[in-house]
């Protein structure tokens, strides 16, 4: 009885045990996919490419009819993606909404007209920055050249100089001539040496200008000779003298129209809405008419609604290459610094900041900057 009785018991235990085990076998497989989840979801989320905010603002953010993106932010977040293996994708924002999508993590980075600021620094982090720049005025070039203008050149110092230098070798080679054909060619030039050296003069001014009107020319072997160096001599001559003086007006126009911010004043001036341009100008106590964008505001100007236009100088630059009467004024004031957006305390920071300072240090970057703003080093 007692073997009997252990027997069945024995049973009992051993089937309790094994439904318990097969319990824990089906339980296990299905407590290690859960566990598994959050793992594989944190690497996905690691490997998704980094969403960048851009937005259209030439030079820095434009979009090509293909639909991609170019420009000189652009192309740092691309040399960037190619330095530090970062894959990302563009995502066009609202400027106005940048700063607060990067903080709440919508996005993992932005390219935009934000200057760094240090109210935006007090949410996000911006990155070393990638383009050092300034506020610009663009102006109308026909309100520059004007009689007071002209009066101005005229009398300055740089043209009587180049007046001087073109007169001088006149009157020399005109005496020479005189000197030379007076006795063989009295028609042509007279003896007398007033009348004579007039001639003289006036050979050497219409040979210069390569005129030629034929009325007077030498006869003497020394003459032609003299005449031959003189229209070789007039073509150097001429073209140096053209090109000083087209420098020099370039360079009047730009630093005499608008030489301080104080020439804003009791002008109709006009900027982009919201900008940081439009700050500055409230900072200085100057009204300003405000407009969507560069090109609403340039529109404006050629056609005589305002007087200036105030906004970022590099996209002045860009934007005034479609305005033939328009042209960039000398004066600048208002640093503003370009990087990019990112969320605080971003471990990428300090590897961001690296290959941007290393790129700005390359040659490939300066031809770069050369592509979208000639002439601008910075």
């Amino acid at each position: 009885m007692k073997l009997s009785f252990f027997s069945v018991s024995s049973l009992s235990a051993m089937a309790a045990l094994l439904r318990l085990v097969s319990l824990l076998l089906l339980f296990l497989p299905a407590g290690a996919i859960w566990a598994q989840q959050p793992a594989d979801q944190t690497a996905a989320a690691e490997q998704a490419p980094v969403a960048v905010g851009v937005h259209a603002v030439p030079p820095f953010v434009m979009k090509d009819r293909d639909g991609s993106w170019y420009g000189l932010g652009v192309d740092m977040m691309n040399a960037l993606g190619r330095s530090l293996d970062i894959d990302y994708r563009f995502v066009e924002t609202d400027p106005a909404d940048m700063v607060a999508r990067v903080e709440d993590g919508t996005l993992g980075a932005a390219i935009g007209p934000v200057p760094i600021n240090a109210r935006d620094e007090a949410v996000i982090d911006f990155s070393q920055p990638y383009y050092s720049g300034s506020v610009g005025v663009a102006v109308r070039l026909v309100d520059r050249l004007g009689p007071r203008f002209m009066l101005e050149l005229l009398t300055s110092p740089a043209f009587l100089y180049m007046l001087g230098l073109l007169t001088g070798p006149v009157f020399i080679i005109g005496a020479l001539i005189w000197l030379l054909e007076r006795r063989a060619n009295p028609e042509q030039f007279e003896p007398r040496p007033a009348r004579g050296v007039f001639s003289g003069f006036w050979w050497a001014t219409v040979t210069m200008t390569t005129v030629g009107y034929g009325d007077k020319a030498p006869v003497t072997f020394l003459g032609r000779l003299l005449a031959m160096f003189w229209m070789f001599a007039a073509l150097i001559l001429a073209a140096i003298t053209t090109a000083q003086l087209a420098a020099g007006l370039t360079s009047s126009i730009n630093t005499s129209a608008m030489e301080t911010v104080g020439d804003l004043g009791g002008l109709d001036v006009g900027t982009v809405a919201g900008s940081s341009a439009s700050a500055e100008l409230d900072i200085l106590h100057i009204d300003a008419r405000d407009f969507a964008d560069v090109n609403a505001g340039l529109d404006a100007l050629a056609r005589d609604e305002i007087d200036a236009f105030v906004y970022d100088r590099a996209a002045l630059q860009w934007g005034l290459r479609n305005y033939s009467g328009l042209y960039l004024a000398g004066l600048s004031f208002s640093q503003q610094n370009y990087g990019l957006i990112l969320p605080q305390n971003d471990p990428k920071r300090d590897a961001i900041n690296i290959a941007i300072l290393s790129t700005l240090a390359s040659e490939q970057w300066h031809l770069i900057v050369d592509r979208y703003l000639p002439s601008d080093g910075r």
